[in-house]
């Protein structure tokens, strides 16, 4: 019913409007104002009541939807801000564990150096010492021809046999050198791993801030908006 009294009353108006003397050489028309405000004062109590109240309504939607839009904003610059804070906590132990590892591994090639200089100076010593005293016994049988030929001889073996104990010592001496530098060669590579393993924890964890964070129809996805 109020629809129809709306429609009469905007034939009433167009009514008005064609029977309006027009002013000369332009397209205005000479309208009578009175008659207009009345029109319109009818056209306004003939609208429909709920009209003003979906208005309302109306209104009210928009208002909560700009508060969820503006809400979802909100946790999607939290979350891209905790993301990069992580990943930058994550770069921070992964330099510090990295930089810890080579402190380790050039503290264990120095000892390791350190050692095999002094295995191998041991070795030269203690071969020095059995050749001095192979040249000293030498030099105590030199009275007779058949002592010094048995000085001789005996030199000859002293000191071959010091060179046989010094190849010896200095080949175990490199061997005690290369398990030290394998083990340290074994302790950088678990400290790469677990650098390996980190990154791709981080990877798996990280969220895009340019992802969009809401779906269809228009709440935001992973988890939030849900009842």
């Amino acid at each position: 019913m109020a629809e129809l009294k709306v429609f009469t009353v905007l034939s009433e108006i167009n009514a008005l409007m064609d029977s309006c003397k027009k002013v000369p050489l332009s397209n205005l028309i000479m309208l009578d104002r009175t008659r207009m405000e009345q029109l319109l004062d009818k056209l306004e109590g003939s609208l429909d009541p709920d009209l003003e109240k979906a208005e309302k309504l109306l209104a009210k939607e928009r208002e909560l939807l700009d508060g969820v839009e503006r809400r979802a904003r909100e946790i999607s610059e939290k979350a891209a801000r905790e993301a990069k804070e992580a990943v930058d906590q994550a770069n921070d132990m992964a330099r510090k564990t990295r930089d810890d590892a080579q402190a380790r591994a050039e503290d264990t090639l120095r000892g390791a150096t350190d050692r095999a200089n002094q295995l191998v100076a041991g070795a030269q010593t203690q071969a020095n010492q059995m050749i001095s005293t192979a040249q000293m016994q030498a030099a105590q049988m030199v009275e007779e021809n058949e002592i010094t030929q048995r000085a001789q001889a005996r030199a000859m073996e002293i000191t071959e046999s010091a060179q046989q104990e010094s190849a010896r010592m200095h080949q175990e001496t490199m061997g005690t050198l290369s398990q030290l530098l394998e083990h340290a060669d074994i302790g950088l590579s678990a400290q790469l791993d677990a650098l390996r393993t980190m990154r791709q924890q981080l990877g798996a964890g990280y969220i895009d801030p340019g992802q969009d964070p809401y779906d269809q129809s228009g709440y935001q996805q992973n988890g939030y908006g849900e009842s």
